[in-house]
């Protein structure tokens, strides 16, 4: 659990009350918390700008190893799961809107991936975004007061209006990149991944850095056969360092290490996944995950080294982006550069899945 960009108003390239739209809009993001710069960022163009989803940040979406994700309450009935609208809670403004379904999942491709990815990685993004949204429906009805999903990707999906993107997309493409998510998500309509005839909890991320993740490592609890480690299959394994000084890591790590800004303890890893993620380190006496690490120092992935300098400043060197879990987006479309069906790219990053 778990990609946006923004595109530069050129001179004469929008329309003047585009240009006045996306102005306000660019005064109103500098006045907000740069957290939505980070969910913009990862969510809308990967290609730019690396990220963590479920989209990522894409961002470890809902915790598999809750106990409604256990129970078999996912049994598929295509006459009777597929809601006509859906209530989204739009966090920012506080407000509730009713969708019609197909155009929510329009609008979480619009806030997920960039239309620049191949149309077989954004038809297996559309299903799994809808196989995604039936699953949290089934066995997390009551999450929002007054909702079915939010737009939060800490919570639900990103979610962005068709406004939103024809005043981000340059007006030359606006009409082909629409027609293109469309087609995306009117020729999967329906269409969702299953697992022995349960629809699957279908997590995705950015980027893997080479290797998928098996949810276990993430989440805990027991093994999800259809969430195993599998190749990434990208090209760019989005390298990122984050250094921290001595000051600075010990506030970060202060609930897991009392006193370290005072001793001079080492940081070990003391073992890594299947995948090749660090799973546990210790600082002092603690022994800390490398999940709950990553969360705290706000690190792109747990796939890292960890190195002190001589003046104990800490640095992180990560690969990938997102909790590594389900689909990787980068991998998506590289698969689908190379020739791959939306099944193919489905049933390569979710194991014994049928898509139905």
């Amino acid at each position: 659990p778990d990609l946006h960009i923004f595109y530069i108003c050129r001179a004469g390239g929008l329309f003047m009350k585009k240009c006045l739209l996306f102005f306000i809009v660019v005064m109103v993001i500098g006045f907000l918390a740069p957290n939505l710069f980070l969910i913009d960022i990862m969510a809308m163009d990967k290609s730019n700008m690396n990220n963590d989803t479920n989209s990522d940040y894409i961002i470890d979406k809902q915790n598999l190893n809750s106990e409604n994700n256990r129970k078999l309450n996912t049994y598929f009935d295509a006459e009777k799961d597929f809601p006509e609208t859906i209530k989204l809670l739009l966090t920012e403004k506080n407000e509730v809107v009713e969708l019609q379904f197909d155009d929510y999942i329009k609008g979480v491709l619009i806030g997920e991936v960039p239309m620049t990815y191949k149309i077989e990685a954004l038809k297996a993004q559309a299903i799994v975004a809808r196989t995604y949204t039936l699953n949290k429906l089934k066995n997390n009805p009551n999450v929002h007061k007054d909702a079915d999903m939010c737009d939060d990707i800490n919570c639900c999906q990103a979610y962005k209006t068709k406004e939103y993107a024809f005043a981000s997309w340059d007006d030359e493409e606006e009409n082909e990149k629409w027609t293109k998510l469309e087609e995306a998500v009117n020729s999967t309509f329906q269409k969702v991944i299953t697992y022995e005839g349960n629809l699957i909890a279908a997590f995705f991320h950015a980027n893997s850095g080479g290797r998928t993740e098996n949810a276990k490592y993430v989440w805990g609890g027991e093994d999800v056969p259809y969430l195993q480690s599998v190749e990434g299959n990208e090209i760019d394994i989005y390298e990122d360092t984050k250094s921290f000084t001595k000051a600075e890591f010990a506030e970060l790590i202060k609930d897991f290490v009392k006193d370290y800004d005072k001793n001079n303890y080492s940081i070990d890893i003391l073992d890594y996944t299947e995948s090749g993620r660090v799973n546990n380190l210790k600082i002092g006496d603690a022994v800390i995950k490398a999940t709950d690490l990553r969360k705290v120092l706000g690190l792109r992935s747990t796939n890292f080294k960890v190195r002190k300098d001589e003046n104990d400043n800490v640095q992180f060197n990560t690969i990938g982006y997102g909790h590594g879990v389900g689909m990787s987006q980068e991998g998506a479309n590289q698969m689908a550069s190379e020739g791959a069906t939306y099944e193919e790219i489905i049933k390569h990053y979710y194991t014994g899945v049928e898509v139905e």
